[in-house]
C-alpha cells in the first residue's frame, strides 16, 4: 500500500510546486503594456518613446522611481480606442514587485540601435564633445548602461532632443554634475551630440 501511495504523494508535491498561472499571465500583460509604447522586447518603433531594452536593472528602477515621486515629467500619449497613457500614472500604479520583475525582464533584452539619418560632420564634432563631457558616465560612446545611466547611442533623436530641452529648462531634474556639464554646451553642441549618438551602432 505504501508503494502505491508514494507516486501519488510525489505527484501532489510536484503539482504544488508548479507556479500558479495567474501571476505569470499578469506579468505577461504588464510586459505587453510596456511594449505598446516601447516596442517589442523594449526596442521602440516610435521616435517619441525611448527604447528600454538593455537598461541596467538599477537604471530601470531609478527611472521608475523618478516617475513615481513625480520628479520627472512625462508626455501624454493615446492610441486609437485606448486609454491615455502617462508614465507617472503607470509607475505609481505598479507595485515594487512589478517594477523589479520588469527591470529584470527588460535589462536582459537585447538593445537594437535605431537606424537614423545623421550629419557626418556634426557627428564627428559630437564624438569629441562626448569624449570631453559625457564619456565619464555614459561609457563606450554611450553604448553601455552603467548604474542609472541609460544607453544613448542609437536612441531616438527626437526623444533625446526633448530630454536635453527639458533638462536645460529645469523641467527635468538631474544631478548637479550633469546639469552643470550640459549648461556649458550651446545649441550647436547639443545638435552635434545628437548626430553623434544617431551615428553610433
Amino acid at each position: 500500500m505504501f508503494k502505491r501511495f508514494v507516486p501519488f504523494f510525489l505527484l501532489f508535491v510536484g503539482l504544488a510546486l508548479l507556479p500558479a498561472p495567474g501571476p505569470a499571465e499578469d506579468f505577461s500583460a504588464l510586459v505587453k503594456r510596456c511594449e505598446i509604447c516601447h516596442g517589442q522586447n523594449g526596442n521602440s518603433g516610435l521616435p517619441m518613446f525611448p527604447s528600454i531594452a538593455g537598461f541596467s536593472y538599477e537604471g530601470f528602477l531609478y527611472t521608475m522611481d523618478e516617475y513615481r515621486e513625480n520628479r520627472r515629467i512625462a508626455i501624454e500619449f493615446q492610441q486609437p480606442n485606448e486609454p491615455e497613457t502617462v508614465m507617472i500614472n503607470i509607475a505609481q500604479q505598479l507595485s515594487d514587485a512589478d517594477l523589479k520583475g520588469l527591470a529584470n525582464y527588460f535589462s536582459k533584452r537585447k538593445y537594437i540601435p535605431r537606424s537614423q539619418a545623421f550629419d557626418p560632420e556634426l557627428a564627428s564634432r559630437g564624438a569629441i564633445l562626448h569624449e570631453s563631457h559625457c564619456e565619464r558616465c555614459h561609457l563606450q560612446n554611450g553604448t553601455e548602461p552603467a548604474d542609472d545611466k541609460p544607453i544613448l547611442a542609437g536612441q531616438w533623436t527626437p526623444y533625446l532632443r526633448l530630454q536635453f530641452k527639458n533638462i536645460l529648462s529645469g523641467k527635468r531634474l538631474v544631478s548637479r554634475r550633469m546639469s552643470n556639464r550640459l549648461k556649458k554646451l550651446n545649441q550647436e553642441d547639443i545638435e552635434a551630440l545628437l548626430n553623434f549618438y544617431a551615428s553610433v551602432n
